[in-house]
């Protein structure tokens, strides 16, 4: 890069990181991402919790044929922590579910149970009345024909089958919490592609709205007198650039530091998902994800004479970068998939894709280099791509350009 490149360099990086607001999201980010994926489990599992220490439920008898059952969910309740009782007065019951003294009621009538709520939704209540009175349901009718319900529920019981891990090391494997491991594989790859997904998207914009800023003030026709179209526009991808691998860096040394901290002072064993290996990848991918849609939202900021424009033309850029975030699932529970395979390589979804692909652990190293390496080659290409739309745009403007118009610069 010549002198007149490192100038506006260094301009652009001053002007991210010397803002309060990267100061703060360079400290806050990792902790809001963190808040993104367990706040809302957090606030889940206290909800339940807190219906098992306040809900109350009426139950209506039309007639003392079905007082067993009634009374059977009154006593079952009770190892919820949930407070039953019956009830003769229907109208009272429903005057109190619409009061919201109470959160439904039961009615227990010969020809059907039904349950009436205000909060039809409530999946947890449901599933658990409903456990409740299929059992008793069940034990009635097993009964019926001379059989014992616990005998029955004993021979139909079914065997929960223990999982181990083995590794090259250790042959006999050690037993694996299925949960754990299934919410590890889940929340550290979404984690890592949310990381990449947001870091892009906001620099990449960054980089297309300092463009477009710059047309429309004609501030960018004092540069040119200065410096070429190719050395404003790699200046400005490099200098956001650098902001965006600085803030990655003290991300990855956080997360880094509390790893070694919580391994230190709880003795918790780091899952193969968040190995430093990862963290390394993580910083790898987002560099080469940023420098191909970094380069493209510099091309396409040139060609857009306003942010309404800009955010018209960059919206297939967006939709690329979505489609790996909804793809992650998939992705996680078979790595190696066909599907997985073309969007771990198609240059636009690659580094969303392939980081998710690599935490699972499961692909063939040499795939990692040759993404590394294609990816590479691609953002050549696109570099070079953009530097002729960025050139032509840059200097034209009164007009909204078209996709196919855009092409022709080419």
């Amino acid at each position: 890069m010549k002198n007149k490149t490192l100038v506006v360099l260094k301009h652009e990086f001053n002007k991210i990181v010397k803002t309060k607001t990267f100061v703060i999201m360079t400290i806050l980010g990792p902790f809001l991402l963190a808040a993104i994926m367990i706040v809302p489990t957090y606030f889940s599992m206290k909800s339940v919790e807190g219906k098992a220490e306040s809900l109350k439920i009426g139950i209506y008898l039309a007639d003392s044929s079905q007082e067993v059952l009634a009374e059977v969910l009154v006593e079952e309740s009770t190892a919820l922590g949930w407070e039953l009782f019956i009830s003769k007065d229907r109208e009272s019951l429903y005057t109190q579910a619409i009061k919201k003294e109470i959160a439904g009621y039961l009615t227990i009538e010969e020809d059907a149970i039904k349950y009436f709520t205000l909060k039809p939704g409530d999946f947890t209540v449901n599933a658990s009345l409903q456990s409740i009175i299929s059992d008793h349901l069940i034990n009635e009718r097993l009964s019926a024909r001379g059989l014992s319900y616990e005998e029955v529920k004993a021979l139909t019981q079914a065997y929960s089958l223990p999982v181990f891990k083995i590794s090259e090391d250790n042959e006999t494997g050690v037993e694996s919490d299925e949960g754990m491991e299934f919410a590890l594989a889940i929340i550290i790859p979404m984690i890592f592609s949310l990381m990449i997904y947001m870091s892009i998207l906001l620099y990449g914009q960054m980089i297309g709205r300092s463009v477009v800023t710059e047309k429309s003030s004609k501030v960018v026709d004092v540069l040119l007198s200065s410096v070429k179209p190719n050395q404003l526009m790699m200046g400005k991808i490099f200098g956001v650039g650098l902001a965006g691998m600085l803030q990655y860096s003290i991300w990855i040394f956080m997360a880094l530091l509390a790893l070694f901290v919580t391994k230190l002072v709880f003795g918790f064993a780091i899952p193969a998902q968040i190995a430093m290996s990862n963290f390394v990848y993580l910083g790898i991918y987002f560099v080469l994800g940023y420098l191909l849609y970094g380069s493209l939202f510099a091309a396409v900021g040139s060609a857009s004479e306003d942010e309404q424009h800009l955010g018209q033309l960059s919206l297939p850029l967006i939709l690329f970068l979505v489609v790996p975030i909804t793809l992650i699932s998939a992705v996680i529970e078979n790595p190696n998939s066909t599907l997985s395979l073309v969007f771990g390589f198609f240059p636009l979804t690659a580094p969303l894709v392939m980081l998710s692909r690599i935490t699972t652990g499961e692909i063939p190293l040499w795939q990692i280099p040759v993404s590394i390496g294609s990816l590479a080659l691609c953002i050549w290409f696109f570099i070079r791509l953009s530097a002729k739309i960025f050139k032509t745009g840059i200097l034209m403007s009164g007009k909204n350009f078209k996709l196919r118009e855009i092409v022709k610069w080419l």
